[in-house]
């Protein structure tokens, strides 16, 4: 199992990565068998389905990287406990498209086993969620990658 340090590492590597939009970093710190979902309404159609598998969740972080830049990051809280952490981040989030910012605050809880995140979890401020329903990968980024 990963240190505590190890995780803390990885998590702020993560997030450093995000906001640099470098997807060859992230593909590296995720499991082949990852998952990852935003918590909301299932109204939401594909921004709050749960994705399953290291190729289905880079498209839907490329997506993201791709149509909303992040700015001013800040970690608010970080947490680890055994092999989870808890990160509580604060960003200006700059649509792609339309080129409005707005300030997000996001909560993410990850599960990391030999070094890699095979769980993550995130709670978004609704009015971000709003913004982004319109503009989440297809129904079919749903399905379980089987690569």
């Amino acid at each position: 199992m990963a240190s505590r340090r190890e995780i803390e590492g990885l998590v702020r590597e993560l997030c450093a990565v995000r906001v640099a939009g470098d997807m060859d970093v992230r593909r590296r710190g995720y499991a082949n068998n990852a998952t990852f979902r935003i918590v909301g309404s299932p109204a939401w159609g594909a921004l709050t389905a749960p994705l399953v598998g290291h190729a289905t969740i880079m498209a839907r972080f490329e997506a993201m990287i791709a149509g909303f830049a992040l700015s001013d990051f800040a970690i608010l809280n970080l947490s680890v406990d055994g092999n989870q952490a808890a990160i509580r981040w604060r960003a200006t989030v700059r649509d792609v498209e339309t080129k409005d910012d707005t300030t997000k605050e996001v909560a993410q809880f990850l599960e990391v086993e030999n070094g890699k995140v095979v769980s993550l979890v995130e709670f978004l401020g609704t009015a971000s969620a709003v913004s982004m329903r319109d503009k989440a990968p297809p129904a079919h980024a749903k399905m379980e990658d089987r690569s």
